[in-house]
C-alpha cells in the first residue's frame, strides 16, 4: 500500500474537510477523494461518511488513525536509519597490481574534491581468481586490472594505456654503455602480467636475468640501487626520470600495458560509485566503451 494514502487520510481527519486537506497537501480535491476511496477499497470499509455538506469519520476511520500514525512513524524511523547507507559511504576497489594504484591516484584525488564523506577501500588482489571472486561475491564494486577476464557475469572496459620504459641508473649506463643487452637485467617472475611484454626480447638475446622479483616496486628499488636495468611502467618511475635518478634507455622495444575496469554485469551503481566510474572514463586515454556503457544505464 502507498503510504501517501495514509498521509492523506490523516490530513482529512485533521482538517475534517477534503478541500482543506487538498490545499495542505498541494493536491487537487478529486485526487484526495480518489486516494480516500482507494484506501477504503484496500481495507474494505468506509472511513468517512458525508451527511449533506459535512464529513464525518466512521468508527473504522477512528480505529485506523493510531495505526496510520504508527506506520508513518516507523517508516520515518526506517528512512532515518537507512539514510547512512543511502549516502554510500564506502566504495570497494580491487587492484590487480600495485602499479594500478599509481594510475588510479590522480583519479581519486579529483574524486575527493567532488564527493565528501565517502571512504574508498582499496584491496590488492594479485591473481585473476581472487579478482573474479571479489567481483562475483560483491567484495569489490569494481576492479582495476591488466589481465583479460573471461566470465559471462563480468563486463570489462579498457580505459588507460601506460608506456613501459627500460630504465637504469646513469652511472650504470656509463659503466656498461647504452646497449641494454650488455647491462645486468632485472626481471619479474614468469607469472607476472608484465613479464610476457618483454620476455620474447630477452629470449631472443639469450639474456639470463641477474635478478628476479615478484613485483614492480621491488624492481624499481633494485634499479635505483644500481643493480641492473629494468622494464617498468612509466607512471611508476616518472619522478625518478624527472630528477635524473634514473634514465630511460633509447633504442629499446616499445612496450605498453593496458588497464581495464571490470565489474559485475548486474551491478547497481550508487551515485557515489557512478561519479567515480565517470571520472575513470574521463581520464581514459583509450576508447574502451566505459563512458557509453555508463550513459546507457
Amino acid at each position: 500500500m502507498d503510504l501517501r494514502l495514509l498521509q492523506t487520510f490523516l490530513m482529512v481527519t485533521k482538517t475534517g474537510n477534503v478541500t482543506q486537506a487538498a490545499e495542505q497537501l498541494d493536491f487537487s480535491q478529486p485526487t484526495v477523494t480518489a486516494q480516500i476511496r482507494t484506501l477504503e477499497d484496500h481495507f474494505g470499509v468506509l472511513l468517512f461518511e458525508r451527511v449533506g455538506k459535512k464529513l464525518y469519520i466512521t468508527e473504522a476511520g477512528r480505529r485506523l488513525i493510531s495505526y496510520a500514525e504508527k506506520l508513518l512513524l516507523i517508516h520515518g524511523e526506517a528512512q532515518a536509519v537507512l539514510q547512512e547507507f543511502a549516502q554510500d559511504r564506502t566504495i570497494k576497489i580491487g587492484l590487480g597490481t600495485a602499479v594500478a594504484a599509481h594510475t588510479l591516484s590522480p583519479i581519486l584525488l579529483e574524486y575527493q574534491d567532488l564527493v565528501k564523506n565517502v571512504t574508498v577501500n582499496i584491496e590488492h588482489c594479485f591473481n585473476i581468481p581472487a579478482t573474479i571472486k571479489g567481483i562475483l561475491d560483491n567484495s569489490f564494486d569494481f576492479a582495476f586490472v591488466h589481465d583479460n577476464i573471461s566470465n559471462s557475469r563480468i563486463v570489462q572496459f579498457e580505459v588507460i594505456v601506460q608506456k613501459l620504459v627500460w630504465v637504469a641508473r646513469p652511472d650504470l649506463i656509463k659503466r656498461y654503455g647504452n646497449n641494454i643487452w650488455n647491462l645486468p637485467f632485472i626481471a619479474l617472475k614468469q607469472d607476472n602480467v608484465y613479464r610476457p611484454k618483454y620476455d620474447q626480447y630477452i629470449q631472443e638475446k639469450s639474456i639470463t636475468p641477474a635478478l628476479i622479483y615478484s613485483d614492480s616496486e621491488a624492481i624499481k628499488q633494485a634499479v635505483i640501487n644500481g643493480l641492473g636495468v629494468g622494464v617498468l611502467p612509466e607512471v611508476l618511475v616518472n619522478p625518478n626520470l624527472a630528477d635524473g635518478t634514473l634514465l630511460e634507455l633509447s633504442n629499446t622495444p616499445e612496450l605498453e600495458i593496458i588497464f581495464s575496469v571490470v565489474f559485475h554485469r548486474d551491478k547497481t551503481f550508487t551515485p557515489a560509485l557512478r561519479t567515480l566510474l565517470n571520472l575513470v572514463a574521463e581520464h581514459a586515454n583509450i576508447s574502451g566503451g566505459l563512458s557509453e556503457y555508463l550513459q546507457s544505464l
